[in-house]
């Protein structure tokens, strides 16, 4: 079985931390993913840049539409995520309830579709943090659009996604990707202040459109980035985040 763990926290919590504090917060998350690299269980992971570096990215009728900020607005923004592989529900809550920001924060655990969508294996190194940066491209999009769509329409869809995968792949800047399976599946969770954890079935946040899978790529800068957001099938019936990628070699 395999999930996503997307770390959902307040950002404002942050921002009157002391350095020694965020220093800890960095060190915890450090050890909590080398603890799950060593499993050999884990998959992809990444820390984002905050919200206010995000980019939406929409296609209408062709024409692209993009504005600073965020898909949404809540009181918890997304912040970064894990990928892994557990033989069991149980494990993967297991897991969540470990993230530092479970505390404060919310976890939401999402399984990933096991066939089919963009997740593809990550393209051949080819660039470098000294020429390109990091960016996570955010797909969002109606259940309902999809549902209103013929076997055809999807599977026109599908053959679209599978294809701008490959494209990514073999341009060299996919560093990975994943659909995820549908919102109702998804459980929170997060810790109580007396260390009890608390698991909510349903996605983190209830929107008009869900989270539903993910590209992360190398760009030159932010225009590249976008120009690869505007591409996403989904871009057509939802929205594309696009958040830059925080460099956290120093502690993972």
């Amino acid at each position: 079985m395999q999930y996503v763990l997307l770390i959902h926290a307040a950002e404002s919590r942050y921002a009157t931390t002391t350095p020694a504090e965020g220093e800890a917060v960095l060190q915890a998350y450090g050890a909590y993913t080398h603890d799950l690299f060593a499993t050999g269980r884990a998959g992809d992971c990444a820390a984002l840049e905050p919200t206010h570096t995000a980019t939406s990215v929409r296609v209408r009728e062709g024409k692209r539409a993009v504005k600073d900020g965020p898909f949404a607005e809540t009181r918890e923004q997304l912040g970064g995520y894990y990928s892994l592989r557990t033989e069991s529900d149980e494990e993967a809550l297991a897991w969540a309830a470990r993230i530092p920001d479970a505390r404060g924060g919310t976890i939401e655990v999402r399984p990933l579709v096991a066939m089919g969508g963009p997740g593809v294996d990550a393209a051949p190194a080819k660039f470098t943090r000294a020429t390109h940066k990091e960016y996570l491209l955010l797909i969002y999009d109606a259940p309902a659009a999809w549902g209103a769509m013929s076997d055809a329409e999807r599977g026109a869809m599908f053959s679209r996604y599978n294809q701008f995968s490959k494209d990514l792949r073999a341009s060299g800047h996919l560093v990975a990707g994943e659909q995820l399976d549908a919102a109702t599946k998804a459980r929170n969770v997060s810790v109580a202040a007396d260390g009890a954890r608390v698991v909510r079935d349903g996605p983190f946040a209830e929107t008009r459109e869900q989270l539903g899978g993910y590209y992360r790529v190398w760009a030159r800068d932010l225009d590249e980035a976008i120009a690869f957001a505007a591409r996403i099938p989904s871009a057509e019936i939802g929205t594309v985040e696009v958040r830059p990628v925080m460099n956290t070699d120093a502690y993972v």
